[in-house]
């Protein structure tokens, strides 16, 4: 038998944990998230409100004096919520106040509607940014490490410095003079950096503990913790094509309120007038080659990053999971169980007299038999039950959110299922046939070490081995 003591949950840095808007697809799910409900849509409020007030108080590049030196700095309260609801619950329902309050303040501002429309996305993006790039780094939402405080502030800067971009569209529409412009610009990336460094570490260190649990509490599905690289890579060039296209008109509209005189030339006596619409579309034209470009290749890499992760946790010879995918697995279906309150079992299943096969027949008719019994044990299980190849004739039954009797009913179908047909014929005319020994536990107590759990449903399986094979030996919590 192989030993199960060496499986470990999986120790790496987890990251945010997010819930989709998906959640609110019906009404048993709204009453049941009434209060994160209130919550988001205090923060919608609280956003539009400051959005508009950013405005009409002419926050944008106020002086402020930092050790003597003047600073120009934006302190835009939509961006802090929109990071740390981000961080918290997930990056659809941030997107939302932030879009809004964005769109609130280019219409105060008296942007038309088109504009202020595409403007509005800037925010969006900013918080998408920082967020996709502390779920790729898989930083510690409560940034408890030093490396995770790194990660944060350095990812921050970038998100801050991106989502100013969008300065350029809101000076031009507005038709500031440079200096304006530059001081505004300015006061988004000094602003929204701050505000991250000296709010936002503070909240998401000492309330991010107590909030976030609450939260979870709040909702019956775990948080996802990964998302599809191909799926990320197209929100990647999403957001940057949006980012071209917000820079793009407002390099436009400057452009466009240049007073140039029909008849102006340059020193080698061309029109100057033709030359900046070929700078305008040239720059258009590289913007969208760069953008498909990337989007292109990083897609194609995404998806042989995903191929090759996926491989490496699927058993070659019979096509199950893989010792080094239990780990996830059991987090996530354990964490499941946990919450709709029911039962989680593990089945050892070790195939009867395995090295008399390989010992007659040769390693290939083994080799069949090892995948054939796969076919038969798969076809047995649920569709939300995992099967994993955990070593020479073992596999080991992963049966989520179950009570004991279904556990046992199932177990009692994988043996059945062995037992009363032949694996294969032979050359000769004989039959490959087997039979199987299956020790399983079932418990209600989560979270749990998986290792221990293994441990004694292989210590099941030895038993029911030890009474004459072919059995079934269950096990409920232990002691």
């Amino acid at each position: 038998m192989i030993s199960s003591a060496s499986m470990h949950n999986d120790l790496s840095p987890r990251g945010p944990g997010w819930w989709s808007l998906g959640e609110l697809r019906s009404a048993d799910s709204v009453r049941r998230l009434r209060w994160v409900l209130v919550f988001w849509l205090a923060i919608i409020a609280v956003s539009l409100a400051f959005g508009i007030a950013n405005v009409l108080m002419s926050w944008n590049g106020s002086e402020l004096a930092l050790f003597g030196l003047p600073l120009q700095v934006t302190l835009y309260p939509p961006f802090l919520l929109s990071v740390l609801v981000a961080l918290w619950i997930g990056p659809g329902w941030a997107i939302v106040p932030i879009y809004l309050a964005n769109l609130a303040s280019a219409l105060a501002s008296g942007m038309d509607w088109p504009m202020a429309l595409i403007f509005a996305l800037a925010g969006a993006i900013e918080t998408l940014i920082l967020w996709g790039a502390l779920v790729a780094l898989r930083v510690d939402p409560d940034l408890r490490r030093g490396r995770d405080l790194a990660w944060f502030v350095a990812a921050g800067l970038v998100a801050a410095v991106t989502g100013s971009l969008a300065a350029i569209l809101w000076n031009s529409s507005h038709q500031l003079d440079p200096t304006m412009g530059q001081r505004i610009w300015r006061g988004w990336v000094t602003g929204d950096f701050l505000q991250l460094v000296v709010v936002a570490i503070p909240l998401l260190r000492f309330v991010g503990p107590h909030a976030r649990p609450w939260i979870d509490r709040q909702f019956v599905n775990p948080p996802r913790r990964e998302f599809n690289a191909t799926h990320g890579v197209a929100l990647t060039v999403l957001a940057f094509a949006i980012l071209g296209l917000v820079v793009f008109l407002g390099v436009y509209q400057a452009l466009g309120s240049i007073e140039v005189a029909l008849d102006a030339r340059t020193t080698d006596g061309e029109l100057l007038l033709p030359k900046l619409r070929e700078i305008v579309l040239a720059m258009g034209l590289l913007s969208t080659a760069l953008i498909l470009a990337t989007g292109i290749f990083s897609t194609a890499l995404a998806r042989i990053g995903e191929r090759q992760r996926r491989e490496a946790l699927i058993d070659g010879l019979t096509g199950c999971w893989n010792r080094r995918a239990f780990g996830e697995a059991f987090a996530r279906e354990a964490e499941r169980s946990r919450r709709l309150d029911l039962g989680l079992g593990l089945m050892f299943v070790d195939l009867d007299h395995f090295k008399r096969v390989n010992d007659q027949y040769g390693h290939e008719v083994g080799d069949l038999a090892l995948a054939r019994s796969a076919r038969r044990i798969e076809g047995s299980l649920r569709e939300t039950d995992l099967l994993f190849r955990w070593g020479g004739e073992e596999f080991v039954v992963l049966v989520a959110h179950s009570a004991a009797d279904e556990v046992r009913a199932i177990a009692e179908r994988i043996r059945q299922a062995l037992e009363e047909a032949p694996l294969a014929p032979l050359p000769g005319g004989d039959s490959l046939s087997l039979t199987a020994s299956v020790g399983g536990i079932v418990t209600r107590t989560l979270p749990q070490d998986p290792a221990k759990l293994l441990r004694r449903a292989d210590e099941a399986c030895y038993r029911a081995k030890a009474a004459g094979r072919n059995r079934v030996e269950l096990v409920s919590d232990p002691p």
